[in-house]
């Protein structure tokens, strides 16, 4: 027993459980070379003794930090607030909370706060680091490339100073088929609004709508977004006026440019679906508030996040996970009014 008012230590609950100090030590970091009877006595130990770990001091000799980073690059303070975002940090911060990690969320939105979170990593702040939403023209995956902690990307990039496993959907396929909805309809004369070119995400859809019009291809129907935002949709808009006539279908980089566009259609007159298709990207709930509802691509947005988390833990409890390793998540086509 321990004299009151006194904190019980480790070797307090060793001597009550007759085992070596090493052994509470190892049972508390969850080793597996503890027997089964030495482990019932230390249970019975602790609980004897109220003895409460010092989480800090274990922190600090297994030089953990017990956190997780997810780090968000932004080039619009809007993003932070788009449904994809927010349903991905949800999944992400279940799956880590559940398995005794907290997850820390840092954004990098300024040249700043990207030197702020260099120095962070350098640090060895977090014991594994998300990159969520990393920019193709921008050093921040630098800060990571000299770390020990495990990284994982929640895009898929083909630049070779990013070797790290990466969980995405299936963004190329999925346009690729929504496109291809759309010619199979007899929708031919179209049109595409593309992402921001910062962006992994919105390459590898504007791909797909590439590759399925094959030769019909031409860039002069593309419109390049600087964000993902409602008001790029209708700019892209004002853009094709001369050429509204001409098409029958917009084929859109996700949902809030999609509705931009249904906007500044209706505005010069022209009927969704009647005169010229919409499509989206996402299923985020705003496709079901727009008039008329969005035809668009599903993405499971907090399966995104927990997939992520998961193989962010599996990686920090020592399995080994390949560079180059993608793990790409399915997308289904939403039919609805606009298309």
């Amino acid at each position: 027993m321990t004299n009151a008012g006194k904190k019980a230590t480790i070797r307090d609950v060793a001597k009550l459980a007759g085992v070596s100090y090493g052994t509470v030590s190892r049972f508390l970091n969850g080793s597996a070379h503890v027997s089964p009877n030495a482990a019932e006595r230390i249970a019975r130990a602790i609980e004897e003794a109220r003895y409460t770990p010092n989480q800090a001091a274990r922190s600090l000799a297994q030089q953990r930090t017990q956190t997780i980073a997810l780090v968000i690059q932004v080039e619009s303070n809007e993003t932070l607030i788009q449904a994809s975002v927010a349903q991905a940090m949800t999944g992400a911060n279940q799956t880590i909370g559940d398995a005794g990690y907290q997850m820390v969320t840092v954004i990098a939105n300024t040249e700043a706060s990207t030197s702020r979170i260099a120095q962070l990593v350098n640090s060895d702040f977090a014991d594994g680091y998300m990159l969520f939403s990393l920019s193709e023209d921008d050093a921040l995956a630098a800060a990571f490339l000299h770390t020990d902690r495990p990284v994982v990307m929640s895009e898929v990039s083909d630049r070779a100073d990013r070797p790290f496993p990466a969980v995405d959907f299936a963004n190329e396929d999925g346009q690729q088929e929504m496109t291809q909805r759309l010619l199979d309809a007899g929708r031919t004369r179209l049109a595409y609004v593309c992402g921001p070119g910062y962006s992994p995400t919105a390459i590898n859809r504007f791909k797909g709508f590439q590759k399925a019009l094959g030769s019909r291809f031409s860039e002069r129907q593309v419109y390049f977004s600087d964000d993902w935002e409602m008001t790029s949709g209708e700019m892209a808009a004002v853009s094709f006026q001369p050429m509204l006539g001409e098409l029958d279908g917009i084929v859109c980089a996700n949902d809030d440019i999609a509705i931009g566009v249904i906007s500044q259609l209706a505005r010069f007159g022209y009927r969704v679906p009647e005169d010229i298709a919409v499509t989206g990207f996402d299923d985020s709930p705003v496709a079901m508030l727009s008039q008329p509802k969005l035809t668009t691509v599903r993405q499971d947005s907090q399966l995104h996040g927990r997939t992520m988390a998961d193989l962010l833990l599996s990686m920090m409890q020592g399995a080994t996970v390949k560079p180059d390793y993608v793990r790409l998540l399915p997308t289904t086509i939403v039919e609805r009014q606009s298309a």
